[in-house]
């Protein structure tokens, strides 16, 4: 069982990938803050997730794109087999979800994900990580 750190502010859509995940029998899920970047690393380090599940919005401030990842950087030194991943309305931010993909690209962040996509994607997508 994979254990799996999901911090997304949204309340309702962090709640409803916790159920799933923790449904599959495969996952381990934890609720992590979505308050701050300080308080994220902390309690990262705290659970030493396998997988950190983090969106990633243009506003406020500790969501964008440079902000998660410079959290991301950090984590690394602390944890670093922990798979990084993030979670991007391509609707609403197509713009920043072409700039996660980069990201990707390039090797910033492990895997990233559209909020569009399937529960059962997301569930087998996170498992082969």
């Amino acid at each position: 069982m994979k254990k799996i750190a999901v911090s997304i502010r949204n309340r309702v859509f962090s709640e409803s990938i916790h159920l799933i995940l923790r449904q599959t029998g495969d996952f381990r899920p934890v609720r992590i803050s979505a308050q701050s970047p300080g308080a994220i690393q902390i309690e990262c380090e705290s659970a030493k997730p396998e997988i950190l599940l983090m969106d990633v919005t243009p506003t406020p401030p500790g969501t964008t794109l440079a902000d998660r990842i410079e959290l991301i950087g950090r984590l690394r030194q602390t944890l670093p087999d922990c798979k990084m991943v993030l979670l991007c309305d391509e609707i609403a931010y197509p713009e920043l979800a072409h700039e996660v993909m980069r990201a990707k690209q390039i090797g910033k962040i492990d895997a990233f994900f559209y909020a569009s996509v399937t529960a059962e994607y997301l569930t087998a997508a996170l498992n082969a990580l």
